[in-house]
């Protein structure tokens, strides 16, 4: 008989004994009055809350329920007009304590939050409280303990028998031990009925068990079972996988300890001698295995090797495994996050001379989700071996405007400072086609929603289209024009350095600049092409009135640009937050390294951008740095980039570079990284770590942004 059953055969076996004393002792049948109030509350509630709705558990929603109910018998009793005044007050006690539970319940059901992330200490002990007193047996009794009270203590025949029946009930529970012992009895003798599904070949410890099967039938992963252990308790077991043949085929499962509500259907199932048999569970009894309820999201089990930083997962099912994909294992009472970065083949031996040959994942740790702050905590230690990892998982991906990306597969999203990523730099460093501009164009669009004047040099001119919606056409030609008019022209001066165009080019950048960084000006972004001005500079002294003269290259321009910034900035003063941001588009052009250069002018140039840069934090200047040549950068500048977009790259020094940055696990993937996907790291991501992330579409986030920023943006 299963669990179920009995229960229903002695809810039905109490309520006829119920009925018995009611009508033969308490009530002499069954009155409309304050005798029958014990039984309606007994049957009603007790009987059938603690044996049909909730055997195991009571949630807050049933505690709701049992609660109000109790408190509607009170309120009957109250009817009843009670002429004891002390009665009264035990009455209207009783049924405030009910009231206060079912608020507590209705409280906890508000403020609780889903999914298994609630950790606030006050909710878990409330609700702690609120089940233990909202329990069937619990609020219940104390209801039927009052009403005996006041309604039954004058006739001692009453309350002996409504105390001694309850007493039995509650405590002993005789019919629900009567039928578990026949059912034992009957198990003995119909054995043979057990399906027993192999023996026990070895102990794989801790918690794995090999259990060799005489049939070829083939387990799915879940399958439960009970396995007896002549030098232990019996354990639950769940199926993994098969992992080679002897005798018979290898069935390897977890080993688990049994839940206290499947006690007796594990017991019963048993056949001894190290013997595993097939466990049916009706669902309400499956619930109580937790890891049930994520059984087709296991993906493996943590392997040997595994350390504070890394866990190394034997794959048991890899159908939803890539390279970034989350994984969760339980580690001291919390899930924790680990993100895959990497997998090997391997072999070993299972028994005897049975070989088994597996794909082993590596993961980097993430760690606890804190709901609250939307970003992960560190966890400072490491699962056990052989603990069950699920995949993280989720339906549907909700777009966050503070997100700059989310982990693949899930809802878990990674924020950005943007003023960290300005003042302390940020350096996006990927291939052609791999999504640099539109990501950095999401991240100029965050800096002027936060006030954060932008300076942008890009000689592809691709920046001027894409970011037409916020530059104002007029002042933008006002600035152009007054720069173009300035570089024009090879003024002779008799010494080298006093001739060309580039002193009436600098002078008119620092004021233009200067004005344009000012908080009066309204104006958000510039955007200038370095190419595009062709500033000269004498190259020779005057001889006869005549002179030599080259153009300024881009470099030499861009540190024009990028020293009239900081001293705009040093002349508003100190300040803890971002101001403005030099983005560097074509970065290796415009700040090269100093062996891809082909002029001294190159280097000083350089070299003078790069000081900008180092000195401009504290003044609030930064930069934002694209290139697709990591090696063919200043290395001044790429090093004080803190925060890094690390995208699909090839060439051996980006990659040697970054793993300096990164790891060089994560380095090593950045070759096969998709499209739109990013290593990101840095005092501006609110991960601890580098995390390999989902980059915005830029769709979802213009969507999202800009309803929170409805006035950012210019409209044209």
């Amino acid at each position: 008989m299963t669990e179920k059953k009995g229960r229903t055969v002695a809810t039905i076996v109490y309520l006829l004994a119920l009925a018995a004393i009611q009508w033969w002792i308490v009530g002499q049948g069954f009155p409309l009055n304050e005798k029958l109030l014990w039984f309606a509350n007994g049957f009603a509630s007790l009987i059938l809350g603690s044996r049909l709705l909730n055997p195991h558990f009571t949630p807050p929603a049933d505690v709701a329920t049992n609660s109000f109910v109790a408190g509607g018998t009170l309120i009957a009793a109250v009817a009843a007009n009670p002429p004891d005044y002390i009665d009264q007050a035990i009455i209207w006690a009783a049924f405030t304590v009910c009231t206060m539970c079912f608020l507590f319940a209705l409280l906890i059901l508000l403020v609780k939050r889903t999914h298994g992330l609630e950790t606030r200490p006050w909710v878990l002990a409330l609700e702690r409280v609120v089940r233990a007193i909202g329990a069937p047996n619990n609020i219940f009794t104390f209801v039927i303990l009052v009403l005996a009270w006041v309604f039954h203590r004058q006739s001692t025949n009453e309350l002996f028998a409504i105390l001694t029946a309850w007493t039995i009930i509650v405590g002993l529970n005789p019919v629900e031990a009567l039928i578990q012992h026949l059912g034992w009895i009957f198990g003995k003798f119909t054995r043979g009925q057990v399906e027993i599904l192999g023996v026990v070949a070895a102990h794989q410890a801790p918690g794995l068990v090999l259990i060799r099967q005489d049939d070829d039938i083939r387990h799915a992963s879940g399958t439960l079972m009970a396995i007896s252990d002549d030098q232990g308790p019996t354990t639950l077991g769940v199926a993994l996988n098969y992992v080679g043949r002897d005798d018979g085929i290898l069935l390897r499962a977890l080993s688990l300890p049994v839940p206290t509500a499947l006690k007796a259907k594990t017991t019963a199932a048993t056949v001894g001698h190290g013997a595993a048999t097939l466990l049916s569970l009706e669902a309400p009894e499956a619930q109580e295995v937790k890891v049930l309820e994520k059984i087709s999201s296991l993906c493996g089990i943590v392997d040997s090797d595994s350390d504070l930083e890394f866990i190394q997962i034997e794959v048991i099912n890899d159908r939803e495994l890539s390279e970034g994909r989350l994984v969760e294992v339980r580690l001291r009472d919390a899930d924790v996050i680990y993100q895959v970065i990497d997998g090997v083949t391997r072999e070993e031996a299972v028994q005897q001379k049975n070989k088994y040959g597996y794909v082993r994942a590596k993961a980097r740790k993430i760690g606890k989700w804190n709901a609250d702050e939307g970003k992960f905590e560190p966890i400072e230690w490491l699962p056990r071996i052989n603990a069950p990892v699920f995949v993280k998982n989720t339906d549907e991906f909700v777009h966050n405007a503070t997100a700059v990306g989310h982990f693949p597969g899930t809802d878990y999203q990674v924020s950005i400072d943007i003023s960290d990523a300005v003042t302390h730099n940020t350096a996006i460093l990927g291939i052609l086609g791999i999504g640099k501009s539109y990501l950095s164009i999401e991240l100029v669009e965050r800096m002027i929603a936060a006030d954060i004047k932008v300076i942008c040099l890009d000689l592809t001119d691709q920046y001027a289209t894409l970011l037409a919606e916020f530059i104002d056409d007029a002042y933008q030609d006002e600035v152009t024009t007054a720069l173009t008019n300035a570089a024009n022209g090879r003024p002779v001066a008799q010494g080298k350095d006093e001739g060309g165009s580039i002193h009436a080019f600098n002078e008119t950048v620092k004021d233009r600049l200067a004005q344009f960084l000012s908080p009066e000006t309204e104006q958000s972004i510039l955007v200038f092409n370095p190419a595009g001005f062709r500033v000269s500079k004498q190259v020779t002294n005057a001889y006869q009135g005549a002179a030599a003269f080259a153009d300024l290259t881009p470099s030499e321009i861009t540190a024009i640009f990028s020293s009239a910034a900081l001293k705009a900035c040093q002349d508003m003063g100190m300040i803890d937050r971002a101001r403005a941001c030099l983005i560097y588009e074509e970065a290796h052009s415009l700040v090269p390294e100093w062996n891809s250069v082909a002029s001294d002018g190159d280097k000083n140039a350089t070299a003078a951008s790069a000081r900008a840069i180092l000195q401009g934090r504290k003044f609030g200047l930064g930069c934002l740095l694209i290139t697709q040549r990591t090696a063919n950068v200043t290395k001044t500048i790429l090093n004080q980039c803190n925060s890094i977009f690390a995208m699909r790259t090839f060439d051996d020094t980006g990659k040697e570079f970054l793993g300096n940055y990164i790891g060089t696990e994560y380095a090593r993937v950045l070759p096969s990284l998709k499209e739109r996907h990013a290593v990101f790291f840095g005092k501006a991501s609110s991960c601890d770590d580098p995390v390999l992330i989902r980059l915005n579409d830029r769709q979802n986030f213009v969507g999202s942004f800009r309803e929170q920023q409805p006035d950012e943006a210019n409209d044209d």
